[in-house]
């Protein structure tokens, strides 16, 4: 069964009957090849105090690389120092803009490569926590990391929105009902997408973190979303 064996009672009233029976039919459709591989890891959300979240990210779908995806939007398996090799372009400019707010960088000529920022990590100038540790630190502070399609097909990116709709739908005003002062992350027209189904709180929207470039009004390193909810979480982790 892909429901999380463990579930935080603030999910409870959630998981109606109906609820169950909607993620039995997705499992049913959605095969055995797909992405997170480890079934526990599909609602990893669920584990997840629900009082205690002050900020949704709210990503498209998992990773399509088979192995990467681990129930966190964003976060990248096996990844255990920022110096490993990788792929994800989003991660990196994720890391980008939290460089960017902590220098206090104004000017999008001055925001610093990746690469660059990887040996300002190294001689601890950016003291951000290493990957697995900065996810779990994040969550822990308040962060809920939550995509909108909990599965994909290995190497075919969103390859199950339609299945995951009606459950993404029902999650989201969940969330938004119970939880009305949290900061939303919306990040691409696929979470922007979402916007009309979140009744209450704060929105921070820009362009997808994946490709970046000034010349975008709503570029994702122009984004305010960290720098004003600095207050509420250590983005360093």
């Amino acid at each position: 069964m892909i429901i999380a064996e463990k579930i935080h009672p603030s999910w409870q009233a959630f998981l109606t009957p109906d609820v169950v029976s909607l993620l039995e039919n997705i499992e049913k459709s959605i095969g055995t090849d797909f992405n997170p591989t480890n079934r526990a890891a599909i609602l990893k959300f669920l584990s997840v105090d629900l009082n205690k979240v002050k900020v949704v990210w709210l990503g498209q779908d998992v990773y399509p690389a088979k192995g990467v995806a681990t129930g966190r939007a964003f976060e990248v398996g096996g990844l255990e120092s920022w110096n490993q090799t990788f792929k994800q372009v989003s991660i990196k400019n994720i890391v980008r803009l939290v460089h960017k707010n902590y220098l206090g960088i104004e000017n999008y000529s001055d925001i610093r490569s990746f690469q660059d920022i990887k040996s300002a990590i190294e001689s601890k100038e950016f003291p951000i926590k290493p990957p697995n540790e900065w996810f779990q630190s994040l969550e822990q502070q308040g962060v809920l990391f939550l995509n909108v399609s909990f599965t994909c097909r290995v190497g075919k990116a969103n390859s199950h929105k339609k299945l995951w709709e009606p459950f993404s739908d029902q999650v989201i005003q969940y969330i938004s009902k119970n939880r009305p002062s949290l900061r939303w992350f919306l990040w691409g027209n696929e979470a922007k997408s979402y916007r009309k189904k979140i009744n209450n709180g704060v929105y921070y929207e820009s362009r997808h973190p994946m490709m970046c470039s000034e010349k975008y009004e709503d570029d994702f390193l122009k984004s305010q979303c960290f720098l004003h909810t600095w207050d509420l979480i250590n983005w360093l982790g």
